[in-house]
């Protein structure tokens, strides 16, 4: 981490305990079929696929997993508002999906708060990266690097760890480095919190 720069985050570790993170990567194992391509939105308000930019592979049906997910950030999500000074409704819209980067994997800077071209009344205003993976360890790199004016601070994709910053920050991930079999990879759960947009009515709580 470079000292002079630190960019507004949040790092929880522990957040899940090691249970629950191996229910998620056995999970992940027994739906590999299911993994697509990520996509991502380009200045037009388009999703699409380049891996040039973005290579990795995402599953966005979670099941029961989803909703316990949701459930475990709703418990901190008061305190990641105040400590990031975000304004957050009471009851929150969120997105959430599984990401896995294999051998080579990164996704270069960008930010998460471009307007979405589906119609929501909504902006992405928080993102949460939730890392897990196989025991032992078995990538490397990975780092999530979040930019400042100033320069930029790494965070590693430890296991059990939730990183949570402004969805208007500008953000990259590093290059992963694994051999080829799907356990290898680097995982997470990867939430955004939405809230008005702008010109919409604001909730009370804010």
């Amino acid at each position: 981490m470079i000292a002079a720069a630190t960019p507004a985050h949040v790092v929880i570790d522990g957040f899940l305990g090691a249970a629950r993170a191996g229910e998620l990567m056995q999970f992940a194992l027994a739906h590999e079929s299911e993994f697509s391509q990520s996509r991502f939105y380009t200045a037009e308000r388009e999703a699409r696929v380049d891996t040039s930019v973005r290579d990795s592979s995402h599953l966005l049906e979670l099941g029961p997993l989803r909703a316990a997910f949701a459930a475990s950030v709703d418990v901190v999500l008061a305190r990641l508002a105040r400590e990031l000074n975000l304004c957050l409704p009471s009851e929150t819209k969120k997105e959430i999906e599984m990401v896995r980067y294999g051998d080579g994997g990164f996704f270069k800077r960008h930010a998460d708060a471009p307007p979405r071209p589906d119609g929501h009344d909504s902006v992405r205003a928080l993102t949460l990266v939730y890392y897990f993976h196989a025991l032992p360890k078995r990538f490397d790199g990975g780092a999530l690097r979040l930019f400042s004016p100033d320069g930029f601070a790494d965070i590693a994709p430890a296991y059990d760890r939730l990183v949570a910053f402004p969805s208007a920050a500008f953000h990259e991930v590093r290059p992963t480095r694994c051999a080829s079999a799907f356990a290898d990879g680097r995982f997470s759960i990867n939430c955004w919190v939405r809230r008005a947009r702008e010109g919409q009515s604001p909730s009370p709580s804010c």
